[in-house]
């Protein structure tokens, strides 16, 4: 239900449904719509910086009633110091080409993208392959393809194939990860933390402060690894502070 027009083409409102972290659960979200993407950088990092999150042209943030488990989760980089396993696996993937650059899509990150799904988080029943193809080439479009211009895509190549890619808002004061891709049948790579390691030398390159990791689950076995990542701040009660 639309509540509030923000502009002619910037509206907010509010969003009912399940969760997608615990389905048995129902989820309310308040949603500003950029849909021209009209926003400034100076505006996505006020937005970003009051614990919303970027999916496609919409900003979301969840107020569900009975449950505060989705903490928007930032790392404070200049204190980061990688330890032993994150050395390891940088270590590990030394070989491959790093890329930055503005977001584009492929038909190899497509595939990519496919398989990542399939392996992790969708249950598409007794959908065939056809039509799932087409719903995650819609899903992949609106989530890692529809950015404000001032967005970057990392890319991580091994041999000339991708490996893993990922999009990330540009602020202020910060990357914003949107989303994070790699190839799940290399678990030993560690791609998904390569990722983050690697976004966080790319905020020091830029001169920033913060990596925004999105939201944090801590009893959720899918979010509950952001925690690894620190120090770091959390956003609660309507302001960011240290987590202990």
């Amino acid at each position: 239900m639309k509540i509030e027009t923000v502009s002619a083409q910037v509206h907010s409102f509010m969003t009912e449904g399940p969760c997608g972290y615990y389905p048995e659960r129902a989820t309310r979200n308040r949603m500003l719509s950029d849909e021209n993407h009209e926003f400034s950088q100076a505006q996505i990092t006020r937005i970003l910086n009051k614990g919303y999150r970027r999916y496609g042209p919409d900003y979301y943030r969840t107020f569900c009633r009975g449950c505060r488990e989705c903490t928007p989760y930032r790392v404070l980089v200049e204190r980061f110091k990688p330890g032993r396993r994150f050395r390891r696996v940088l270590a590990r993937n030394a070989a491959c080409e790093i890329t930055w650059a503005e977001p584009k899509a492929s038909q190899e990150k497509f595939e990519l993208y496919v398989r990542y799904q399939l392996s992790r988080h969708k249950n598409f029943g007794d959908a065939t392959i056809l039509s799932i193809r087409q719903e995650l080439a819609v899903a992949m479009i609106r989530q890692m393809y529809m950015n404000p211009q001032s967005s970057l895509e990392l890319t991580v190549r091994e041999s000339g194939q991708v490996l893993a890619f990922a999009t990330f808002d540009v602020t202020d004061d910060s990357l914003s990860a949107v989303y994070s891709v790699f190839e799940p049948d290399v678990p030993e790579r560690s791609l998904g933390t390569l990722n983050i390691l690697l976004a966080l030398q790319q905020v020091k390159k830029l001169g920033l402060k913060y990596l925004n990791l999105g939201l944090y689950l801590e009893n959720h076995p899918k979010m509950s690894y952001k925690a690894n990542f620190g120090p770091a701040e959390v956003y609660q009660g309507f302001r960011w502070k240290s987590k202990q």
